[in-house]
């Protein structure tokens, strides 16, 4: 229980610092992006207008539209890659780059994803291997960032500037940023991990502590409360032999009250005992495995449900093999088959029928043994399914007081059935009944 306790701490507050990181990191990145983003978007915008300028004023000078000479036109910054003027047919009027055997390439791409009219556009250039060696990084992959700017003279469009800033290197840090940010948020999950364990350990050991000595007190008090139970009981057995006392109807039914009592309180007092004994930390070693059918035992426990089947009218079945030789604690696995029995025979109504069904099946490099236990009885809500494992939980309290029970008999069933490392399902629908499956691997 404070394992899975801690587990659950353990996973809030690291997912309260996982939260915090995510965003923290989303946020840097974010801000980080938009930063670089916006001043590379403005120095090309800047560079654009003084390109623009310049262009404009060597073809206002220029007197023989032929003779336009680009060298004129220089960079004006260092991650330029270039510059061409393209007229309204599609023709180089001007232009330069970084290199001159990249022109064919960029002209391409140009035609095929040019920005619109002062739009900002980045665009992806695929170089060929030969011309690697163009690149900054030595990539095939160029990432530049262009922008078209018209180009008019004395109210007469010439052509389209476009400009081309190199951008690679910035693109490739943020992907470089985003996987070391990556490596980091790992780095702090792990560290947030140990320190939500470390965190949760230590809020429940106060807790922990206080409920070790109530079930310490539990376990003794139920101790010493048997013995005067027990004197009671042979108490009560005794005067029920004196016939005087039992000749009187009062006294009779009295007796039979107190007796039945006792019996209620000795079973409260032996569950308890037995979740006391199960919430220790070995308790999984009080376990005795022993070879042995388990048939015999079935049908004894049976017969010992006989006589309030027969007051109740309720039909028992019994479906097994002639030897069910199972690996496990006999005892336990007994006082399993009771809870189920007892709690089917306790929630049927009259003229009702339960069945038990004892199967041996392989099971991978083992064999599986498969205990059923279904009735015709008043069924569980299917939202109270999941709870009805834990202690003291009862679906209807005020049935529960009709049939008698302290909410504590599943949860024993529970914990014999995970001490032997099996599971046990169930399958219920108001009205019609329930079936309790448990399967056991040895």
């Amino acid at each position: 229980m404070f394992r899975l306790t801690q587990l659950r701490l353990t996973a809030l507050y690291s997912g309260i610092l996982m939260i915090f990181l995510t965003v923290f990191i989303i946020i840097v990145y974010f801000l980080l992006y938009m930063i670089i983003t916006n001043d590379q978007e403005r120095r090309i915008t800047s560079l654009a207008e003084q390109e623009m300028k310049a262009i404009e004023d060597i073809l206002i000078e220029q007197t023989n539209p032929d003779l336009i000479d680009s060298q004129n036109v220089v960079f004006l910054n260092e991650d330029q890659f270039f510059f061409y003027v393209i007229d309204p047919r599609g023709q180089l009027i001007m232009g330069d780059e970084i290199n001159k055997g990249l022109r064919p390439i960029l002209l391409k791409e140009l035609q095929q994803s040019a920005p619109k009219e002062n739009e900002l556009k980045y665009v992806d250039v695929n170089l060929p291997s030969h011309m690697y060696e163009f690149s900054r990084f030595h990539s095939p992959e160029l990432r530049l960032l262009t922008i078209a700017r018209p180009i008019i003279i004395r109210n007469h469009f010439i052509g389209m500037l476009y400009i081309g800033m190199d951008v690679t290197s910035f693109s490739k840090v943020f992907k470089w940023l985003l996987i070391v940010l990556i490596g980091l948020a790992i780095l702090f999950i792990g560290v947030a991990l140990l320190l939500s364990h470390f965190m949760s350990k230590r809020a429940l050991v106060p807790i922990q502590e206080s409920y070790n000595r109530q079930r310490e007190f539990v376990a003794n008090a139920s101790h010493e409360l048997r013995t005067p139970l027990s004197v009671i009981f042979s108490s009560v057995e005794a005067l029920e032999m004196d016939g005087e006392i039992t000749a009187n109807d009062f006294s009779q039914k009295i007796l039979h009250r107190l007796r039945e009592e006792v019996k209620r309180m000795t079973k409260l007092i032996n569950d308890l005992l037995t979740l006391a004994r199960s919430d220790s930390e070995h308790a999984s070693l009080e376990l005795v495995k022993d070879i042995f059918d388990f048939r015999p035992h079935a049908e004894r426990t049976l017969q010992s449900f006989e006589d309030l089947a027969m007051k109740k009218e309720i039909h028992l079945h019994f479906d097994a093999p002639e030897s069910v030789i199972i690996s496990g604690d006999t005892d336990k696995l007994t006082q399993l088959l009771y809870i189920l029995l007892d709690n089917a025979i306790k929630y049927t109504p009259n003229n009702g029928e339960v069945t038990l069904q004892l199967r041996v099946e392989p099971f991978k490099h083992q064999h599986m043994l498969t205990i059923s236990v279904k009735d015709t009885g008043i069924g569980i809500p299917r939202e109270d399914i999941a709870r009805i494992f834990d202690r003291f939980y009862r679906v209807d309290k005020a049935r529960s007081r009709q049939y008698g029970g302290h909410g504590l008999g599943l949860s024993i069933a529970k914990w014999i059935v995970d001490a032997h490392k099996g599971r046990i399902e169930v399958h219920s629908e108001v009205g019609k009944g329930t079936e309790f499956i448990v399967k056991i691997p040895f």
